[in-house]
């Protein structure tokens, strides 16, 4: 902001100044100088205005939404309204992030974390947004628009997912999805939004002719009572969408997320096509606000995804809400372990860039200043990296502990006491122990270094929370929870 100072000067002898006549050189000179000045500071104030006003608008443009031309540098509240916002963004393009060592992960992560996770905003900022030569033209076309959940997260044309026309329906190809490639593999996944009403029939066209045999759902029916997918499967029975019959074979609730299969069949002219099974994998953990407190649940469900997946299946149809955030979240995470064993390495930026080629906007955040679901990535490949996969079949137990009993680690150790050395480096989350260290609750901890966590008391009232210290213990495959409290006092 420029600030003009104008010193006038008053005469100090007043008599003589009004002495002066109206008519005098002297009287009209004095008019004419401080006239002259305030149109000269008028002109400079309008300039100014009128430059103030065209970067404003022009910061604005960073702000509207618009399906008619390419996507604005910005970040998507996935969990918004139908219309998503895009915040403008500070981009620092000049930055490059390179490869990261397995041995260097754990420092990198503490130096990205840091300053509240600055380095982690920065590097995220430095992604592209989109593509520049990519294009939105079916998405975009007048009968498509009303098939897109969010107006603008559309599919670029070079990379959509084209369904095979149905006679009689224009734009029948079309649906809000994209081919995503994984760690070298082209097209391994499929990201989609989440299916509306009226883009059920295509989901399953879809599902069918790609030839997919696993679905995952990162979403709830409703978050924040508000709709975020479509129910596009049947409760139990079959139903027919458009031209795919759908039957449910069973489901498996578990804590963090639940298996449903399907039986689906294509009803053809020439009649019935030989049904095929589909395992729906729907993460129900993710929170409605900000990313899991751990990534442990990710993991395993990461696994299982893996695992139920066969060889000869076509893509692994993943959808969220709008098919970008959580999506491109657990599309990296899956892609990124797989470059760890190959490579001994990961290289979170160079892929997400990749990815957001072939689909705009992927990995976000519901919070402005932090980058929640990125720096999630990191968090979650971290605890990969340090304690690996620590689930195992029943029948591979006593071989597992044979394996630790034998097994020599550094400094002379047996496996088993490496294992249990690195249970003990599990960093202590101090800053959701806030609770339990306040002045009112101190005298109530036994241990003092023993407090619960915050996220694993928030089905307790405050006053309970305060009385007495307990915590909760998430189980394995059931949705009650084990509480674990010290002795108390009378």
């Amino acid at each position: 902001m420029v600030v003009f100072l104008i010193g006038i000067s008053i005469p100090a002898n007043n008599s003589a100044h009004e002495n002066q006549t109206a008519g005098s050189p002297t009287h009209q000179g004095a008019h004419v100088l401080p006239s002259t000045l305030i149109i000269s500071l008028l002109l400079i104030v309008v300039v100014l205005l009128t430059i103030y006003c065209l970067r404003f608008k022009n910061h604005r443009k960073a702000l509207v939404t618009s399906v008619d031309k390419k996507l604005p540098n910005g970040f998507l509240d996935e969990q918004g309204e139908q219309t998503v916002v895009l915040l403008p963004r500070s981009p620092s393009r000049s930055k490059r992030y390179f490869p990261i060592p397995l041995d260097s992960l754990e420092e990198e992560y503490r130096i990205r974390s840091a300053d509240d996770g600055k380095l982690f905003r920065e590097e995220f900022n430095s992604l592209p947004c989109y593509y520049h030569h990519g294009s939105f033209e079916e998405a975009s076309r007048e009968l498509n628009r009303e098939k897109n959940r969010y107006p603008n997260i559309l599919p670029y044309d070079h990379s959509r997912v084209a369904l095979g026309y149905l006679d009689g329906h224009l734009c029948s190809d079309y649906i809000n999805a994209s081919y995503i490639d994984g760690y070298k593999e082209k097209n391994k996944f499929i990201a989609a939004q989440g299916p509306k009403p009226e883009t059920v029939a295509d989901f399953w066209r879809m599902i069918w002719e790609q030839k997919t045999s696993t679905i995952v759902m990162l979403t709830n029916l409703k978050e924040r009572k508000e709709d975020k997918c479509c129910q596009y499967w049947p409760e139990k029975g079959c139903w027919m969408y458009g031209n795919v019959r759908v039957a449910m074979e069973d489901f498996t609730v578990l804590v963090d997320y639940t298996i449903r299969k399907f039986y689906i069949q294509y009803q053809g002219i020439d009649g019935p096509r030989a049904p095929r099974l589909v395992t729906q994998l729907h993460f129900t953990s993710w929170p409605d606000f900000g990313v899991p407190f751990t990534p442990i649940g990710m993991l395993k469900f990461l696994k299982k995804v893996k695992a139920v997946n066969p060889s000869y299946a076509g893509p692994v149809v993943v959808h969220c809400s709008a098919g970008v955030g959580r999506t491109g979240t657990f599309i990296v995470i899956d892609s990124m372990i797989d470059m760890m064993h190959m490579e001994q390495r990961l290289d979170v930026f160079g892929f997400v860039s990749r990815i957001r080629e072939q689909r705009c906007q992927l990995i976000q955040t519901d919070v402005p200043r932090l980058t929640m679901q990125y720096s999630f990535i990191y968090q979650a490949l971290l605890e990969y990296y340090l304690y690996g996969d620590t689930e195992l079949d029943v029948c591979s137990l006593e071989g597992h502990l044979q394996r630790l009993h034998n097994t020599r680690a550094p400094h002379d150790r047996q496996g088993l006491e490496e294992e249990f050395r690195k249970v003990t480096t599990v960093r202590i989350m101090k800053e959701n122990m806030r609770t339990g260290n306040l002045p009112a609750n101190m005298k109530k901890n036994r241990v003092l270094q023993i407090i619960p966590c915050k996220d694993y008391t928030d089905n307790l009232s405050y006053k309970t929370l305060i009385s007495i210290k307990v915590g909760v213990l998430p189980m394995l495959y059931t949705e009650p929870h084990l509480i674990t409290t010290h002795l108390c006092d009378q």
